[in-house]
């Protein structure tokens, strides 16, 4: 097979795994978009005859608590984000760069933690949440999502920071840079791909996670947006498939502007931090 014909091949495999992953959300975008009696009508068309935004309308309108679950899942996933942002950065520059007793045993602690499924973590959160007293609130989730993505964060930081030459570290300290100039305003800089890769993998997960997420919060104040959805579903004691996929459109417009925004630094960041830590 010539070089040629082996990139056509790449390229149509990516197409056809592209399609298969963007066809759900575009056809829910669609449905959004599709005017009620329009949803039920048989034989269904592919692309609706009309367009409407009576879905959005009775969304931004009628359902007040969406709002509340949109402001409850942007504060524990912001939250959670600058908690492991902060962690990651200082426990993967003293990983990566500095030398202790036990790092390394320390180290493949945090690794063997990684092939743990965390859903083994509910029942052992959920009662000493419940003995905190922590349930249903913001904080309940914020403490356990930090806690699940944080050995990521120092796995991609780790590998960050290792890969910056002894060179530049020495002659900062030769200018008379002390610990945390060296680390803040020398090193921490150079490794932004890494913080984006590790922001993005921390959203997304804070942003989608239902299971943690509904078993924690059993108060409806406290729902973030995607045991939300489920519960407007079943307020609306029918399968509204258009209202249903406007909220569900709402919800995943954050995570795509964020990854876009931000998607040359993931790849370069997955790339210099866990392919070379």
């Amino acid at each position: 097979m010539t070089s040629l014909n082996r990139q056509r091949l790449i390229l149509g495999v990516v197409v056809i795994i592209t399609v298969i992953f963007l066809t759900p959300l575009v056809w829910m975008f669609i449905t959004s978009l599709r005017p009620t009696q329009e949803l039920f009508s048989y034989p269904m068309n592919i692309i609706p005859k009309e367009l409407s935004l009576e879905n959005y309308n009775y969304v931004f309108i009628k359902m007040t608590s969406f709002f509340r679950y949109f402001i409850n899942s942007l504060v524990v996933t912001i939250s959670t984000v600058v908690l492991v942002i902060v962690s990651s950065a200082t426990g993967g520059y003293a990983f990566g760069v500095r030398k202790f007793k036990g790092q390394g045993l320390l180290f493949m602690g945090i690794i063997l933690v990684l092939t743990v499924p965390y859903i083994m973590y509910l029942i052992p959160i959920y009662m000493m949440e419940d003995w905190m007293g922590l349930r249903n609130s913001w904080f309940g989730l914020i403490l356990p999502y930090v806690a699940l993505n944080l050995p990521w964060g120092l796995l991609i930081m780790r590998g960050a920071f290792s890969t910056i030459p002894d060179d530049i570290r020495d002659a900062s300290i030769v200018d008379g840079c002390n610990e945390f100039q060296l680390w803040y305003r020398v090193m921490l800089p150079m490794t932004k791909p890494s913080l984006a890769a590790t922001s993005i993998i921390t959203f997304v997960f804070a942003w989608q996670e239902y299971l943690f997420a509904s078993t924690l919060m059993s108060k409806n104040k406290w729902q973030t947006l995607p045991v939300g959805i489920v519960w407007l579903r079943d307020e609306l004691q029918t399968l509204v498939y258009g209202r249903l996929g406007a909220m569900i459109v709402l919800a995943v417009i954050p995570v795509l502007v964020i990854f876009y925004v931000f998607r040359n630094f993931f790849i370069k960041g997955l790339r210099e931090g866990m392919l070379k830590g």
